[in-house]
């Protein structure tokens, strides 16, 4: 799907969420998965898969519904997805963690509440129902491909044929992987390939990094990438940096 077909079919529109208010809240749930995964120690490949099970949920249902509260839909997509990395952590200690990620503004309060036993049994239902609804809107495929591999793949082979120097091939990479990791914030997992946003952004890097590589002048087009695809991305990716996110309710 392209974007404009995703903000359009979006069932938060049915609440009054606009498309930059959803980006907003999308942004917040990517954060709140990003620093709860760290606080939980996990891969960022789990927490990039989190993130995918989180926007194919948001497709599906409007932030609107009371009972689709991010925080916790986001809770159980961390929880399934160390599930399905292998990578998995107890649902108390998901659910304590991400709870108090959530409420880091009253750390002192939230950590009373959660160690009362009768409010961390009503968090753990209320993550296991987000799940459960997780499962049926994902149709119990957990099949998600990353960027990440294809990155590495391409990195290695430009660096072969262009000869660039250990330091020069090191920065492509690592502005690259970046940028795929910023790329998770926007719903371009379900509008292109891994493989189309990993070319994306290594274009993207190279573009950044400028002069400084020495590339030769449109060395993509020895790669057979798809040159509006890399447009289309570099642009959503760049979108992130040029909007002010709205603050998000919490």
């Amino acid at each position: 799907l392209s974007r404009e077909a995703l903000e359009e079919a979006s069932p938060s529109r049915q609440h009054g969420i606009d498309a930059r208010l959803e980006a907003s809240y999308r942004w917040s749930y990517c954060e709140f998965l990003k620093d709860s995964g760290i606080e939980l120690k996990m891969p960022q490949l789990t927490i990039a898969t989190a993130s995918v099970f989180c926007h194919r949920f948001f497709a599906s249902h409007s932030h609107g519904a009371p009972a689709n509260d991010r925080y916790v839909v986001a809770t159980a997509c961390l929880f399934l997805a160390g599930k399905v990395e292998e990578t998995p952590k107890p649902l108390n200690e998901v659910v304590r963690v991400c709870y108090l990620v959530q409420h880091k503004h009253k750390y002192e309060s939230a950590l009373k509440q959660i160690h009362q036993k009768d409010h961390l049994e009503e968090q753990r239902e209320r993550v296991l129902q987000a799940e459960r609804l997780l499962l049926h809107t994902l149709g119990f495929d957990f099949n998600v491909e990353h960027p990440y591999k294809h990155l590495l793949h391409l990195a290695k082979r430009l660096n072969q044929s262009q000869d660039l120097p250990e330091d020069s091939s090191r920065s492509l990479t690592q502005v690259a992987w970046n940028f795929a990791n910023d790329s998770l914030r926007t719903t371009l997992c379900l509008q292109f390939s891994a493989s189309d946003i990993a070319n994306a952004v290594l274009y993207l890097a190279s573009k950044l990094l400028g002069k400084t590589l020495n590339l030769r002048k449109d060395w993509w087009n020895e790669y057979r990438i798809e040159q509006l695809a890399c447009d289309e991305i570099s642009n959503q990716i760049m979108d992130l940096y040029d909007a002010k996110m709205d603050e998000p309710l919490l």
